[in-house]
């Protein structure tokens, strides 16, 4: 009975953690996306540099933001 409850209660931790990162990761994403946005339209030479620089950050967030889409479609159906 108690391993029941202890291995039901860490499943429910680890879900609540995976969906906050998920959370935080989207939000950093779209922060992200926005900023690069913003510095590749200004006509800095610098600004337009570090827009592109952001897609180092942006190609793995956009990599995990599929999976999550992926995973809720999956688990949905």
């Amino acid at each position: 009975m108690l391993s029941i409850v202890t291995t039901t209660t860490t499943t429910v931790v680890a879900l609540g953690q995976a969906a906050m990162f998920g959370a935080i990761g989207v939000i950093v994403l779209i922060t992200l996306l926005i900023a690069k946005e913003l510095l590749s339209a200004s006509e800095s030479r610098k600004a337009s540099r570090i827009g592109k620089a952001t897609s180092v950050a942006i190609y793995p967030l956009l990599f995990a933001f599929l999976a999550i889409v992926a995973v809720a479609v999956v688990s949905a159906l």
